[in-house]
């Protein structure tokens, strides 16, 4: 997809009917308050059925070809938690365990999982969907982006304010649409000003043979464990 190459993002309008929005909706519901949080991790553990959508042929047919999922999160911002988040890259992925493998590094831990900082190359393959379960406008915490910032490749923290400038976009989405990212493109939010429900589900994909082999990803496709 030509944008998602250059820019680092795509809008896809309308992958979702509201029919289809309500059963998500339902389920995102019942495993956020099954973990009593706003930001679910490793969501696919936790829900066949997102397990079931990540890997559907609906999504597939949106993405780059020989990419699986690894990573998933719902996040569900309301009233009551409406946080900011400041411009960043996604520059970690989930693995089993820690094992020293240059290029990989520094590693920390997030809700019980191993994460790491892989290889710039790894993460030029990878990508993002985010499918927006409800209505997200500007004034209800839309991603903010800097398009074409994932061609700098890893961005220091020191140095990401000045890739932040006027080119600045806002992707506000209606229910129903998915946004497909690059986890290199510098991205943002603010809180939501009039702040409604703003669930969105997201699956980050990598490419099969990416990651080095003595390591292994938190989140395997069950078709294929190991990679």
């Amino acid at each position: 997809m030509k944008n998602l190459d250059t820019q680092g993002f795509a809008i896809i309008r309308g992958v979702f009917t509201e029919t289809e929005l309500e059963a998500l909706r339902g389920e995102a519901d019942r495993v956020a308050r099954m973990e009593n949080s706003a930001c679910v991790r490793h969501l696919r553990q936790k829900s066949r059925k997102f397990d079931q959508l990540a890997r559907s042929s609906r999504l597939q047919e949106l993405l780059p070809r020989g990419v699986f999922p690894v990573r998933s999160i719902l996040f569900d911002k309301t009233s009551s938690e409406n946080w900011p988040v400041t411009w960043h890259q996604d520059l970690t992925i989930a693995v089993e365990e820690k094992v020293a493998v240059e290029g990989y590094g520094p590693w920390s831990r997030k809700d019980g999982s191993i994460h790491v900082q892989p290889p710039e190359g790894l993460l030029e393959q990878m990508v993002t969907i985010r499918i927006h379960l409800d209505e997200t406008p500007r004034s209800n915490g839309a991603l903010r982006v800097i398009p074409g910032s994932h061609l700098n490749g890893k961005i220091g923290s020191k140095e990401v304010l000045s890739h932040v400038g006027d080119s600045e976009v806002v992707c506000e989405c209606e229910a129903g649409d998915v946004l497909l990212m690059s986890p290199l493109l510098l991205h943002a939010s603010k809180r939501s000003e009039f702040p409604k429900r703003r669930r969105i589900i997201h699956f980050e994909y990598a490419a099969h043979g990416s990651l080095d082999k003595r390591l292994s990803w938190y989140e395997p496709s069950p078709a294929n464990q190991t990679e």
